[in-house]
């Protein structure tokens, strides 16, 4: 049988198997649009909802001054209906009659504000259900009174001739932030944020499809266990490795498949749910503080011999996680018993790797504990993640050459469970020993 023959009958039984069909590439077509669309309905209707729902504010004006009906005249201007809260005897009686919220200005509210005091104002709100429907009124009328607010200082500020801009806000910062070598027109806090929010993005994509290999490649031999099959193939005149290759191959094409099916699902969730947020612009990199120029450059830019480094490194922890989920397979009895024992032995190292290198320094760690995370091989396909990201690209190589170390071990353990019949041997041991422990 031709490598050719063995990988179409992988694709063939693995796109049969139903967890594999729907779990790994239909789920996520079906699942993420779903979620986004639901999520961007909720989000037009409740923003219809409050733009036509008239709000209603009762006001109790103890002061009835100057500055208090001025007050309320800027809240008119909002389209706001004013009630008085005569004829209420409590709060609960007021908002059963769809009051948003409640304001008492007090009497002395003029007064103090002419005398150049801060003066009060009680708000009360009415929140009838923690639904985004009833939170969306409340925080409009928030909005309208701070704006109310805020003309009352402009008011303030042109009867004392005074500039109001100026003084809430005399400095004005231009931040830049200098990065690998580029001075960029940056706060350091979108920068932050951005990075988070996209940088990691790709190792946690790629960690899912890592995760995916494993899982397909345990449900290509727990397969053929249930059915019967391994022990026919091992006896056929083909070479164990070819066997071993074909189903490796098969797993990498499945995964590859899963990944553009959640890749494709989740663009399609994320224009749903945020088609309503505008994107971060582009900004320009001129420092022009300092006097230095630097070319207009992303954050997020990767330069052709980084990009091709991180496809190797995600391709080398994909054969890394292929022969761990090869060996988890060979020590199940059937399919869910491959894919159960899977996640144990492909997340339990996933995780910690992916959340200590995301958020600290793997080198600043104690000594115990740093030495543990360098014996966890994902901890190595994180990192060199991030040295690609920072421009280090001789040591992303490093990092990747470590990962390959270890999958060269399990390819080893791979390959030499395919010789022989060390494969049947070891199936049978085990299950004698677990009907040992059952007894």
């Amino acid at each position: 049988m031709s490598l050719r023959a063995l990988i179409h009958k992988e694709l063939k039984e693995l796109l049969m198997e139903k967890t594999i069909l729907v779990g790994v590439i239909l789920m996520p077509l079906l699942l993420f649009p779903t979620i986004g669309g639901i999520l961007s309905f909720t989000m037009i209707e409740t923003t219809r909802t409050g733009d036509i729902e008239t709000i209603t504010l009762a006001v109790n004006d103890l002061d009835k001054g100057t500055y208090s009906k001025l007050l309320v005249d800027k809240i008119k201007e909002n389209k706001v209906e004013i009630i008085s809260d005569e004829g209420f005897r409590s709060l609960d009686e007021l908002f059963d009659k769809g009051v948003v919220a409640y304001l008492e200005i007090p009497k002395d509210f003029t007064e103090r504000i002419s005398e150049g005091e801060k003066s009060k104002v009680y708000v009360y709100y009415n929140v009838k259900t923690v639904k985004i429907s009833s939170l969306v009124s409340v925080s409009k009328i928030s909005g309208i009174l701070s704006n109310a607010y805020q003309s009352i200082s402009r008011k303030l500020a042109e009867e004392r001739g005074v500039d109001l801009d100026f003084l809430s806000n005399p400095i004005q910062e231009e931040s830049n932030t200098f990065y690998r070598g580029d001075i960029l027109n940056y706060s350091p806090t979108i920068m932050v944020n951005t990075i988070l929010s996209t940088v990691y993005g790709l190792p946690l994509v790629a960690l899912i499809v890592v995760a995916l290999t494993a899982t397909i490649s345990a449900t290509s031999i727990g397969l053929e266990k249930e059915a019967k099959t391994l022990e026919i193939l091992l006896t056929l005149p083909i070479s164990r490795l070819k066997i071993l290759f074909a189903k490796m191959l098969a797993s990498t094409i499945i995964a590859l498949i899963g990944m553009f099916s959640f890749v494709a699902g989740f663009g399609i969730y994320l224009m749903l749910a945020f088609s309503r947020i505008g994107n971060l612009g582009e900004l320009s990199s001129q420092g022009e503080n300092f006097g230095v120029y630097a070319p207009t450059v992303s954050i997020l830019s990767l330069s052709s011999s980084g990009a091709v480094i991180l496809m190797l490194t995600i391709f080398v922890a994909m054969l890394l996680t292929m022969s761990i989920g090869i060996l988890v397979g060979v020590l199940a009895e059937d399919v869910r018993g491959s894919q159960q024992l899977v996640g144990a032995a492909t997340f339990l190292p996933m995780f910690p790797a992916f959340f200590l290198t995301a958020f600290i320094n793997i080198d600043e760690l104690a000594f115990p504990a740093s030495h543990i995370m360098m014996l966890n091989p994902y901890t190595h396909f994180f990192r060199a993640i991030d040295y690609v990201y920072a421009g280090k690209y001789l040591e992303a190589l490093s990092a990747t050459a470590v990962t390959g170390l270890f999958t060269l071990v399990f390819l080893t353990i791979s390959a030499w469970l395919f010789s022989g019949e060390k494969l049947i041997t070891l199936k049978v041991s085990l299950k004698k020993k677990r009907e040992a422990l059952e007894r």
